[in-house]
């Protein structure tokens, strides 16, 4: 009798499991690198879709001036039924191309839907990531045509005894300027040097000792916000510390 009652169990699992595999898994699109060749303004970003289902799915590709301004290019294509690589999730890799774009900052938005299917409902994402055309002065900064973008490893994770990497790149010069305010009135401010010949800044945050910190302490759990300038640039990204 024992062995029947466990033959069944598993049964159910099972089939719980094949029932969800295909819908569980939501479309979501994921930038790599903006890449800017100049002096001809050319703009190449890869990206990935991601989806549970092997069904055909719509791709719209929108670059606009930043900040909602103007619409540069806008264009869309299938991905047809089948032609997903990878096996319970399934992967598209594309890439958006635009050539001779004029030095400013624009914004790139891909949007991924499937339609819905068996009574499930569509599903869709949208995702931007920030695009610099600098050719004017690449030839004197090479930083000059990346985008500014921060993050702390392992965000929405972080306990208040543990420490924060925080990881930045941009146009911020040699030096660039880091603000951390937080809960109850937290503040620490401080000048984080780049990281060689590259665009890219680290800064240890601390919490329990000052020992290699370029920021030490916290005020517990919370959302801090992290902003940095320098060289006419600014950003801003939050943090968040947890129980």
């Amino acid at each position: 009798m024992g062995m029947k009652k466990t033959a069944v169990v598993l049964t159910l699992l099972v089939g719980t499991a094949i029932t969800m595999s295909a819908d569980s898994v939501p479309v979501s699109v994921a930038f790599g690198e903006p890449v800017v060749d100049c002096p001809e303004g050319n703009v190449t970003v890869p990206y990935t879709i991601t989806t549970g289902s092997n069904s055909a799915a719509t791709v719209v590709e929108r670059l606009t001036k930043a900040n909602g301004g103007d619409l540069v290019s806008e264009d869309s294509y299938t991905i047809l039924a089948g032609t997903w690589t990878g096996s319970r999730t399934k992967l598209w890799e594309g890439v958006f191309e635009h050539t001779g774009l004029a030095d400013g900052s624009y914004s790139l938005e891909v949007c991924a839907e499937q339609a819905g299917s068996g009574g499930n409902p569509a599903k869709s994402d949208c995702t931007t990531v920030p695009i610099v055309v600098a050719c004017a002065e690449q030839w004197t900064n090479p930083c000059a045509s990346t985008a500014a973008f921060g993050e702390v490893t392992g965000n929405d994770h972080i306990r208040p005894n543990a420490t924060a990497q925080i990881q930045f790149r941009g146009n911020f010069g040699e030096t660039a300027w880091v603000v951390i305010d937080g809960p109850d009135y937290f503040h620490r401010e401080g000048a984080i040097v780049r990281n060689g010949d590259s665009c890219n800044y680290h800064a240890n945050w601390k919490f329990t000792t000052t020992s290699g910190a370029d920021f030490h302490g916290n005020n517990g759990p919370g959302v801090y916000t992290v902003k940095v300038t320098g060289n006419g640039v600014s950003l801003e990204f939050p943090v968040t510390l947890v129980e």
